[in-house]
């Protein structure tokens, strides 16, 4: 059973129950992530939800380690573009810990200098890590040249340079500027009574306040084109991509359809066209990304410098088809199954339900079920995954980022 309540000071509390689980998962979602970053400010979202579990008034770092264990659950967090998020799941009988531990962290964290100064050396190896993977580099470089000077283009790790000077007043002034109540939502899923819950965020966040005028995201541009960058890899490791569907987007159904059958499963076209048939590449793989008021599909693949030419061929081969011809009605139905059985296979998982529970909540302000879901799905036509396909399989909308063994001069182009 799903119930919403909103506190006085805006905040959202929804829950569904499920009592026939033990655990509940809660999570509590900020409207703040990267994109709402200045260039100034790029990797302070991130670092803030670090600082979170590094002490409080109440609590030291070590002993939000012990209770997160003494109550036999698990607490983490995470930082995306659009939103930041501390959760944790617990046996139902150790919500009411779990609430006060993560309104704790969240609204009396003390970002201590010296823990800020340890925190800034953990990101900083986070980000030489991700500079020694390819796979994510890739994606990383890709996001830069494809939204340009928007926030959406910039790592949600930050810039190292960045990170390594940040001071503690620019954390504080960034996150009194965007945390809001009324830009919250907590969310829980699983054997939880909303009342009690709603009592609980209310004593933890019932004095949450922000008197800052929200900031505005600004309008996602794209830039198209095709942005080698020279590595000494032994594979070029490239990303294309376009604009999608926004999260609220009535096209989200055909779309996510065209990814999966494009490269979303062993049995997609280009996983059984470049892998299994001219074997091409190990991986390859298309996705889906939806922001509040856009979106991007992209593809990604790991290939020899020698097959480069031949797996882009490829790779326009299938996206023209996609176009110039509709998806055969057997195909689609194999795609709407496989969907299906994720959508259902998933709502095992109560961290995986507490989460689309609160992403309904934020983009569309209500509770869909997974009834709702498949249903979308199964109302898909041909003509509609055709239509989109014609709508956003336009070479001069791409945008193709390289990174391996090619020259600033590479010659290469997308024909489709």
């Amino acid at each position: 059973m799903y119930q919403k309540s909103v506190l006085n000071n805006g905040l959202r509390v929804i829950t569904e129950t499920l009592p026939y689980f033990h655990a509940v998962a809660a999570g509590v979602w900020l409207n703040v992530g990267s994109r709402d970053e200045t260039r100034e400010e790029n990797g302070l979202s991130h670092f803030l939800e670090h600082l979170a579990f590094k002490g409080t008034s109440r609590r030291s770092a070590s002993e939000i380690a012990r209770e997160i264990d003494e109550i036999g659950g698990s607490c983490n967090a995470f930082t995306s573009q659009e939103h930041t998020c501390f959760h944790g799941k617990v046996l139902a009988e150790h919500l009411p810990r779990l609430v006060d531990l993560l309104g704790d962290m969240i609204l009396c964290s003390l970002y201590q200098p010296q823990d800020l100064e340890k925190e800034r050396q953990i990101i900083l190896e986070e980000i030489y890590a991700q500079d020694d993977n390819p796979e994510e580099l890739v994606q990383i470089a890709f996001s830069r040249h494809f939204w340009g000077d928007n926030p959406l283009g910039r790592p949600i790790l930050g810039e190292a340079e960045k990170i390594a000077a940040v001071s503690r007043q620019e954390l504080m002034a960034y996150r009194q500027a965007t945390y809001r109540p009324e830009e919250t939502v907590v969310a829980a899923v699983g054997r939880v009574d909303h009342q009690e819950l709603v009592e609980l965020v209310a004593a933890n966040f019932g004095d949450f306040t922000n008197g800052f005028p929200p900031r505005p995201r600004r309008q996602a541009f794209t830039f198209p084109g095709i942005f080698p960058i020279a590595r000494d890899l032994e594979q070029v490791y490239l990303c294309l991509g376009t604009r999608g569907v926004a999260a609220r987007d009535c096209r989200r159904f055909a779309a996510t359809l065209l990814q999966l059958i494009l490269g979303g499963n062993l049995s997609s076209r280009l996983f059984q066209v470049i892998r299994e048939e001219l074997g091409l590449a190990y991986s390859i793989y298309a996705f889906l990304s939806f922001f509040s008021d856009t979106g991007l599909l992209g593809i990604s693949a790991g290939v020899s410098p020698k097959n480069l030419e031949a797996l882009l061929a490829a790779v326009c081969g299938e996206l023209q088809k996609l176009k110039d011809e509709a998806v055969p009605e057997g195909e689609i139905q194999a795609a709407r199954e496989y969907l299906r059985g994720s959508i259902y296979l998933s709502a095992e998982d109560l961290d995986h339900l507490m989460m689309r529970l609160a992403k309904n909540e934020i983009h569309f302000g209500h509770y869909i079920s997974l009834e709702e879901i498949v249903a979308g799905l199964l109302q898909v036509t041909p003509a509609e995954i055709q239509e989109v396909a014609q709508d956003f399989l336009q070479p001069d909308l791409w945008a193709l980022t390289l990174l391996g063994q090619v020259g600033p001069d590479w010659g290469g182009a997308l024909d489709f």
